[in-house]
């Protein structure tokens, strides 16, 4: 499709000049100047013959930004942003206080994978608690030690917690690799296999090992198609992420011989935990042998558990319990053994592809919601609590911050009473009346204040806060 004239609905008529993501999403040159990345099913590519209404004459070029005006309107979208309590990415690690202990213990879960091959941790916290911002904090913290890092988001509609196959399937689709140069470079399993396969050493110790698995037919498709990109090749990288697939197409398309190189479906059952425990642990594996430090998985949003009726909460409990014994087997102190797992009926698989997973395991979870009862299969120091109280310093600390990333995103310097704002926000938080979510918002709603209005004091702002929350007049 690269080269090829195209419609699109909105911007007109444009020429392909690249193919990304799987060959999903098209970057087009269109005719009025704009160049966008756009998803290639909302285009039209044009007939021979085939023309269209004048496009409009092209806009006038826009001059380059100067770095300091980037650096300008990257902190305007970071504080547009904290208008809403969310903090960008990019600015996770910028803008996090108060984590110390959290982040000692991921630390240490890093290193028990690279000592064992395998952990878990079950991050507990309140809706607003900064659940969400940890992991993403925690996936960061992950790609910076060389882990492969796979997030995802439960819900009971796309996502659903039991049902293995759509989780595998997410998880995929938001792989992150820590020597990516692009985003358009994640989202599946295509720059694994690159790795592997410019490591012949590297791919002979996998085959050694996986030889005839799932695992090899995969490999050696995706080294006799690779060359030519398309259909078929996307239809092989779909059917390995666990995208519903026609099986039979699958197999017409791949290069190798089906029966030398089974192709087999991958399970839509709620009951196949098993599988999908067994194709992350072997990609944790395989990533471990490529150079990487293995496969880190974040599940986030576990409180949908709560929302499944009993069967889907058993469910749900299989595949959650196969993970943590997938990550855990190789230890002598896996509370869960293999005969507590329920493998599919009619396709059985070991949890783990080989010795060792090298798989990290994240859940985020709401203690208030019900959820799985992972303190039977965890201990203690695997579970870690948010802390929804900031100290003086860190909450301090944090507003500074704040409150640069507010001057240099407007371009004005002024003093507007960091510690009485601290001292404000910080009551409010310790009587539990506000969350940290709140409170960012909170911030950054008196920076507003105080930058349009010069001749407003913080602390009549923190006046206001207090009167509302405390009845103070």
């Amino acid at each position: 499709m690269i080269g090829s004239i195209v419609n699109h609905p909105l911007f007109g008529r444009g020429l392909v000049t690249e193919l990304r993501k799987a060959r999903r999403d098209a970057a087009v040159h269109f005719d009025n100047g704009i160049r966008a990345v756009v998803p290639v099913s909302i285009l039209s590519v044009l007939r021979p013959g085939e023309e269209l209404a004048p496009s409009p004459q092209p806009a006038a070029p826009i001059p380059p930004r100067t770095p300091e005006q980037e650096s300008r309107f990257a902190a305007r979208r970071t504080i547009e942003a904290l208008r809403y309590g969310i903090v960008p990415h990019q600015r996770i690690r910028d803008l996090s206080a108060g984590l110390e202990a959290e982040r000692t213990s991921l630390e240490r879960a890093f290193e028990e994978v690279e000592r064992s091959g395998g952990e878990v941790r079950v991050i507990l916290g309140e809706y607003g608690a900064g659940k969400s911002h940890f992991f993403e904090l925690a996936a960061q913290e992950a790609l910076s030690h060389n882990f492969l890092v796979a997030t995802t988001n439960l819900d009971l509609r796309e996502v659903p917690p039991n049902r293995p196959q759509r989780i595998y399937n997410a998880l995929i689709r938001n792989l992150r690799y820590p020597d990516a140069h692009g985003a358009e470079e994640g989202g599946s399993l295509a720059m694994l296999f690159d790795r592997v396969l410019g490591r012949p050493a590297v791919y002979a110790q996998v085959i050694e090992r996986l030889g005839g698995s799932i695992f090899h037919s995969a490999l050696h498709n995706y080294e006799l198609m690779r060359s030519e990109p398309g259909e078929a090749l996307d239809l092989l990288l779909d059917w390995i992420a666990g995208e519903k697939v026609f099986i039979t197409a699958v197999r017409a398309a791949a290069a190798a011989p089906h029966k030398e190189f089974p192709i087999r479906a991958l399970s839509q059952m709620t009951t196949a935990a098993d599988q999908y425990c067994h194709l992350l642990s072997g990609w944790g594996w395989i990533a471990r042998q490529a150079g990487y430090a293995g496969l880190a998985v974040l599940l986030d949003e576990s409180e949908h558990y709560s929302l499944l009726n009993v069967r889907g909460q058993e469910r749900a409990d299989n595949f959650f319990k196969g993970l943590i014994y997938t990550a855990l087997a190789a230890r002598p102190d896996c509370r869960i053994k293999a005969g507590q797992l329920a493998h599919h009926h009619l396709h059985a698989h070991s949890f783990l592809a080989a010795e060792r997973s090298d798989l990290l395991v994240m859940f985020a979870v709401t203690p208030s919601a019900s959820t799985f009862d992972y303190r039977r299969w965890l201990d203690d120091d695997q579970i870690v609590p948010l802390q929804h109280k900031l100290s003086a310093g860190a909450l301090t600390d944090l507003l500074g911050r704040l409150q640069a990333m507010h001057e240099q995103a407007y371009g004005y310097e002024r003093r507007v009473g960091i510690e009485e704002i601290s001292s404000g926000l910080r009551a409010c938080l310790d009587g539990e009346l506000i969350n940290l979510r709140q409170t960012i918002r909170l911030a950054t709603q008196i920076y507003d204040l105080c930058y349009a209005h010069p001749d407003y004091p913080a602390l009549h702002a923190i006046a206001e806060l207090r009167g509302a929350m405390f009845g103070e007049t």
